[in-house]
């Protein structure tokens, strides 16, 4: 995790869909969470251009420097990557692999 995603997420939560169902106090609470659960990395600062979408190749960065074993996301630029290391799976698959579906 890094504070660039974790802005990223804070915006995403911002948008009237989220903002409706989630409160601001449960907001921050999810960002402070995310804080405790995960490692926090420097945000990756000029990282190559390997996705279509060159916003997001600082998630692949920050993967690689975090030493992940998978990305999850919905996103397709990444989804659809072949050869993407390390590889994005989807969130079912995720729960798949934690056993937890």
């Amino acid at each position: 995790m890094c504070e660039r995603l974790l802005e990223e997420l804070a915006r995403t939560l911002e948008r009237p869909y989220f903002s409706r169902r989630v409160t601001p106090d449960e907001r921050r609470r999810f960002d402070l969470t995310l804080r405790i659960v995960s490692e926090m990395l420097p945000d990756p600062s000029a990282p190559p251009q390997v996705l279509r979408d060159p916003k997001d190749d600082y998630l692949v960065a920050l993967a690689v420097a975090g030493r992940a074993e998978a990305i999850v996301t919905g996103d397709r630029d990444l989804l659809d990557h072949d050869g993407l290391v390390p590889p994005a799976i989807t969130p079912r698959e995720a729960c798949e692999r934690f056993g937890l579906l």
